[in-house]
C-alpha cells in the first residue's frame, strides 16, 4: 500500500510541474509539386508561423501569419510580397491551410486553403505573360515545439528509471 502511495504521489507531482495547456505559436512547413500547366512537374516548399491564441473551434476562422519563408519557381517571397494579409484557415478546429497570393511576381500564384480539411488545399498559377495556367497540390506538416521532445524524454526515462527499478526488486 505505501508503494502505491508513493507512486501516485510522484505522478501527482509530475503532473503539477507540467505547464498548463494554452495557446502557442504553431510552426508549419509545406511542400508541394505542380501538377498542371506548363510549370508541371516543379516543386516549391515552404513554412510559416502563427499564433493561435485566438482559436476558438467554432466555424471558420482565419488567423494571421506572423512569420513566412516561401521558395516557388527559383524565387524566394516572404510576407512583404503578399497581395493580401496571409491567412491560416480553421473550421471547427481543423487546420485548412495557408492562404498567400502574390501578384508582383511572373507568374502570380495563390496558396488556397481547403474548405473542410487541408487535404483540399492547392497553389494555383497564372503566367499571363506567356498565356498559361496550372496548379498542385499543397501537403503541411505541423512542426512540433521543443517542449514537446523534452516532455517525451522525459516520460521516457521516467518509465526507463521504473522498469530498473522493478527489476531491481525483483
Amino acid at each position: 500500500m505505501q508503494k502505491f502511495f508513493r507512486t501516485s504521489a510522484l505522478a501527482a507531482l509530475l503532473l503539477a510541474a507540467l505547464p498548463a495547456a494554452q495557446a502557442a505559436t504553431q510552426n508549419y512547413i509545406f511542400s508541394g509539386t505542380l501538377d498542371s500547366g506548363i510549370f508541371s512537374g516543379q516543386s516549391y516548399a515552404g513554412s510559416f508561423s502563427f499564433d493561435d491564441a485566438a482559436l476558438t473551434n467554432l466555424g471558420t476562422e482565419w488567423l494571421g501569419v506572423g512569420n513566412l519563408s516561401f521558395s516557388f519557381l527559383g524565387n524566394h517571397f516572404t510576407l512583404s510580397d503578399a497581395a493580401a494579409p496571409a491567412e491560416v484557415g480553421y473550421f471547427n478546429g481543423n487546420f485548412l491551410g495557408l492562404s498567400f497570393s502574390v501578384e508582383s511576381s511572373e507568374p502570380k500564384f495563390s496558396l488556397v486553403a481547403g474548405y473542410e480539411n487541408a487535404s483540399e488545399a492547392f497553389i494555383a498559377y497564372d503566367t499571363s505573360a506567356i498565356g498559361g495556367s496550372g496548379a498542385g497540390s499543397v501537403i503541411y506538416a505541423a512542426v512540433p515545439e521543443p517542449e514537446s521532445y523534452a516532455l517525451l524524454l522525459a516520460g521516457l526515462g521516467l518509465m526507463g528509471a521504473l522498469a530498473r527499478r522493478r527489476a531491481k526488486m525483483a
